[in-house]
């Protein structure tokens, strides 16, 4: 292209004109180039893709190859009168509509006298209807249509978004899908690109701008454009970055390291460094979210190698979904800035791994022994046996209720010590024994517990806090206050939601970070959560000082009442 010719976009001066200029397609392009060659088309199409990735240059590339004269192996010539015209966009019988802005019922019934028409100076009529899920009535009028069109009219339908496509349309169309385009396509056609305008860029800039396309073709060569408007030198990667307003690639691990290793103060100095520099969080939460998906794969041994990669998969995966839970969209008070702030506040995956023990972990050991019947069963002991049958079970004694009676001697004088004891504490030494084994029971119940996990007890005795932590965000106040514990399963807490609010479930789904995040910062460890639908009863809670305190707590927030879960389908 001569850099005197009028200026263009770089996207419109280098749109594909034939199926051979066409990139990253080729499954599209080698059953339309077999359909024109055999004469085998079909009177609807359906281009599904994202967005820039050619689905609109293919139609106009086959409305050429059906009207074009000097056909060539299933190809258009571009260079015939009908494919000139319908380059230059002059060709009244290829017609192009925006359904984003044309979705009425009177927009489709107005194509319909020039459907019926014939064509004035091209073989076949081409209607080429962009963005047509936008369509939601007007599908009505063309339904009849596109069952039973004229000869010479072919359909070409473009859209981001089948699902939101009518089946019946979709039935009465040939559907095609575009991919995305890799960043080696779309860095080989830019090449192309600076080498006809005389312009030579960086190998990192070339390879930036195709990351940031995202698949996009248009994308990219839009980017291009406006970067080669800006300076006449060579295109650099901190140009691009300048440009663009992106941020540095070391600003980003570093803000990465602090989010992994819970140095909330160092991530909020590189935030402040951002916004002094004028720069786009939007921008930059993508790039931490690409640099952070990278540091996973690499971690995975794939990829390209990462610092990040050392603190491990699980780190950097529960990293991720706090990000990932982030709506860069909100609009309220604080907006992208205070949720990155929370993301770095929050529990650090790293850190969490090496503080799990709390002392309200201790508190259910003591609880522990209340529910359990073994005080009223040791007495029966002494009372029903005599000293023969004393030594006749030493397997109850040997848990540790008898070798406390005895004080001068616990270990292997054990068995001799009950001998003389039923001589005179049979009658009097009744209270002892009952008051004596429930702190020796309060020992064994603990050896167990050194696992590092929560318990449903101390879920149910932190869950007011839980629940006041949670309620703190909006978005999430109703689903923890419709929920309650189920179970616990080593980490994985489980939350029951009533049937007849299921819906809350799956909003509590798409929201299991931030629900994540609450119970791990109150049990003091890493937790997570499960959402099921559950049968929910009301159920008094257990009369105690604990118990009191908790359901004080169930009154300031619930009201009322006090829930507790009964069967789980």
């Amino acid at each position: 292209m001569s850099s005197t010719a009028p200026h263009q976009a770089i996207y419109r001066r280098w749109r594909s004109q034939t199926f051979g200029q066409v990139i990253g397609q080729q499954a599209v392009v080698e059953t339309l180039r077999n359909a024109v060659r055999s004469g085998r088309t079909a009177h609807a199409y359906l281009f599904v893709g994202p967005r820039g990735t050619g689905k609109t240059s293919m139609a106009r590339i086959l409305a050429k190859a059906l009207n074009c004269s000097n056909l060539r192996d299933g190809e258009p010539c571009d260079e015939c009168p009908a494919c000139v015209a319908i380059r230059e966009g002059r060709a009244l019988d290829v017609s192009e509509m925006d359904a984003a802005s044309n979705n009425r019922v009177d927009d489709m019934r107005e194509l319909l006298p020039r459907i019926y028409t014939g064509a004035s100076d091209l073989t076949v009529k081409v209607f080429i209807i962009d963005e047509v899920q936008r369509i939601r009535e007007g599908w009505d009028v063309l339904l009849k249509t596109l069952e039973e069109p004229p000869d010479n009219v072919v359909f070409i339908f473009c859209t981001t978004d089948s699902t939101q496509i009518r089946p019946a349309v979709v039935s009465r169309v040939q559907r095609f899908d575009f991919r995305r385009l890799t960043v080696g396509e779309i860095g080989g056609k830019l090449e192309t690109i600076l080498a006809a305008d005389n312009r030579t860029a960086e190998p990192a800039a070339i390879d930036l701008i195709a990351r940031l396309a995202a698949g996009g073709m248009r994308d990219a060569e839009s980017m291009l454009d406006q970067l080669l408007g800006t300076d006449a030198g060579p295109l650099t990667a901190d140009h691009v970055r300048d440009v663009l307003g992106l941020v540095e690639e070391e600003t980003v691990e570093a803000f990465l390291q602090a989010l992994v290793r819970g140095e909330a103060v160092a991530g909020i100095e590189l935030l402040d460094g951002l916004e002094e520099r004028g720069r786009d969080l939007r921008a930059f939460t993508e790039q931490a979210i690409e640099g952070l998906r990278l540091a996973l794969l690499s971690s995975l041994g794939r990829g390209t190698p990462s610092g990040l990669a050392a603190a491990g998969p699980g780190a950097l995966a529960a990293t991720a979904r706090r990000l990932a839970s982030i709506d860069m969209a909100h609009p309220g008070a604080g907006g992208l800035r205070l949720q990155l702030e929370l993301a770095l506040l929050a529990p650090s995956p790293a850190a969490s791994v090496a503080a799990p023990a709390f002392a309200p972990v201790e508190r259910p050991a003591v609880r522990a022994p209340a529910p359990t019947v073994k005080p009223s069963a040791a007495p029966e002991a002494p009372v029903s046996a005599s000293a023969p049958e004393a030594p006749a079970s030493p397997a109850k004694p040997s848990a540790a209720p008898e070798p406390p009676v005895p004080a001068p001697s616990a270990t292997a004088s054990a068995p001799a010590a009950p001998t003389p004891a039923p001589a005179a504490p049979t009658q009097g030494s009744t209270q002892a024994p009952t008051s004596a084994p429930p702190p020796a029971a309060a020992a064994p119940p603990a050896a167990p517990r050194t696992r590092s996990g929560p318990t449903l007890q101390l879920l149910l005795e932190r869950w007011a806090e839980i629940v006041e932590v949670i309620s703190k965000s909006p978005p999430t106040r109703p689903l923890i206050v419709a929920c309650r514990p189920v179970s616990v399963d080593g980490n994985v807490v489980t939350l029951g939601f009533p049937e007849a609010q299921s819906f809350f479930k799956d909003v509590a789904d798409r929201r299991r970070p931030i629900l994540e995040d609450g119970v791990s910062r109150v049990l003091g460890m890493p937790v997570s959560v499960r959402c099921v639908a559950a049968n929910v009863e009301v159920a008094p809670l257990p009369e105690d000082p604990d118990s009191s305190r908790l359901l004080t707590e169930f009154k300031r927030i619930y009201g009322d009442d006090a829930v507790d879960v009964g069967n789980v389908d």
